[in-house]
């Protein structure tokens, strides 16, 4: 028992180093090869500092998306340094089953699936909005600024001309529909400002009313309340892209989509590769064991490393052409993220069942 325990903790600590180290390089790398591309966009006021200083906010968007990648060629790296030294070998003799041995890397790759959530929850959202205030020469405050807007809650439909996140709207069109979908009023507003949830005060108002017989009424006011669901938090998450908001913004934006709207697809697809980024890193690694004790176990390290960056990149790119194609097609952008994780764990699991 004391022997499983050591052996354990010798194969996490191996795989957690490798997978870190693989991190470690491909994000230095993400960064160098972003940071030469931005070179060719400098132009007045947009100087080489400024560059690397965007490159750099937005480097925990890079590690974000490199993390399944970097657990990949980490388990590569870690279980092949045990294979060449004969250490898996020894293992299995002793009586330690692949699965076992599995379940310790599976262990290992836990701390990069808490470091994705920590990044996509507390940091990502934060720093990428630095990152664009960067570049498009912008203060974070500014970028919270809707101009042209459309929102729907229930028969009724909004437009504003400008919003931000402090609650203040100008120019502001609401057209309220019975269920028939004929126009009952009209209501426009040179200015609101939001008081407290539901409710709004507008200041300058003109609303027409359509009557039954067919006539309109004009009642103008200097302050009339209007109760509407739209909140400030909410103006300022449709600025923002639905890839860099948090899962915690994600799933409150769209229950009140929901409740008043229609959820867009863009926020469906984002919150489905949220949910699956772990279950990615997880089929990665366990791509990555299959590799190792099944048909690679004879293969130089280097073979190996270059058969796992293609297949790490080759996964990268179809679950991301699949996501977009899911925004066209009508079934739920989660059959298109989930596909090909669950190809990879069907792969990675037969190719272990072989290996046994």
């Amino acid at each position: 028992m004391l022997a499983r325990r050591i052996l354990a903790k010798y194969v996490v600590k191996t795989s957690v180093l490798a997978m870190l180290g693989a991190t470690a390089v491909l994000s230095i790398l993400q960064i160098l090869f972003t940071y030469l591309g931005e070179l060719s966009d400098l132009k007045e006021g947009y100087t080489a500092w400024n560059a690397l200083q965007y490159v750099l906010w937005g480097a925990p968007r890079y590690l974000y998306d490199i993390l399944p990648i970097s657990a990949l060629i980490g388990a590569v790296l870690g279980l092949g340094s045990m294979a060449s030294n004969s250490e898996l070998i020894v293992m299995r003799a002793s009586g330690v089953s692949l699965w076992r041995i599995v379940g310790w890397v599976m262990r290992s790759a836990l701390l990069l699936v808490i470091l994705s959530f920590v990044l996509s929850e507390f940091v990502v959202p934060y720093t990428s909005e630095q990152a664009k205030s960067i570049k498009s020469h912008r203060s974070v405050t500014a970028l919270g600024e809707v101009k042209g807007y459309w929102a729907r809650e229930g028969q009724r439909f909004i437009y504003i001309d400008y919003a931000n996140a402090q609650g203040t709207l100008k120019n502001v069109q609401v057209l309220d529909f019975n269920d028939e979908y004929r126009l009952k009023s009209l209501l426009n507003a040179e200015q609101g400002q939001f008081v407290k949830d539901g409710q709004w005060e507008l200041q300058k108002s003109a609303e027409v009313n359509i009557l039954a017989n067919g006539q309109s009424q004009v009642v103008s006011q200097d302050q009339q309340a209007l109760a509407l669901a739209l909140q400030p938090k909410y103006v300022h998450m449709v600025t923002i892209d639905p890839e860099d908001l948090a899962p915690s913004q994600l799933v409150s934006f769209m229950t009140y989509m929901n409740e008043y709207s229609q959820i867009p697809k863009t926020y469906l697809l984002a919150f489905w590769k949220n949910i699956g980024s772990p279950f990615a890193l997880l089929a990665l690694v366990l791509i990555a064991c299959s590799f190792i004790f099944g048909p690679l176990r004879q293969q130089s390290m280097g073979f190996r490393l270059v058969i796992a960056l293609f297949v790490g990149l080759g996964f990268y790119y179809i679950q991301d052409f699949l996501g977009y194609a899911s925004l066209v097609y009508a079934p739920s952008p989660a059959w298109f993220v989930f596909i090909p994780i669950f190809f990879m764990f069907g792969v990675g699991s037969y190719l272990l069942y072989r290996a046994r």
